[in-house]
């Protein structure tokens, strides 16, 4: 499997959480973004477990109820881009602590 076939959802949630940053006046768009979020957070979880990541998996865990859209947090629009930012970090060092060793 190719990486982009893997990681395709992560790329999408980073891109999402970077629009996020901009004020936009859709919270449909928030909606999906939650949703977006919490399953390639949910990837990450899988992906992490089976690495015995444990930090890893705990951190996205945590990630996933942060944005959880069926029970979601209430917080200040500065909070949610601090937050949104982290995230995006968090996606970005997962791509580096779960990639497949190159085979030669």
């Amino acid at each position: 499997m190719t990486w982009i076939q893997h990681n395709w959802l992560k790329v999408v949630a980073i891109i999402m959480l970077g629009v996020s940053i901009a004020p936009i006046p859709y919270y449909a768009f928030y909606q999906l973004m939650n949703w977006v979020v919490v399953l390639a957070a949910g990837l990450v979880i899988l992906d992490s477990h089976q690495k015995d990541s444990e930090v890893l998996m705990w951190t996205f865990v945590f990630v996933a109820v942060l944005f959880n859209p069926l029970a979601p947090f209430y917080l200040r629009t500065d909070i949610w881009h601090i937050a949104d930012v982290i995230v995006i970090l968090l996606f970005l060092l997962s791509f580096v602590a779960l990639r497949k060793p190159v085979q030669r």
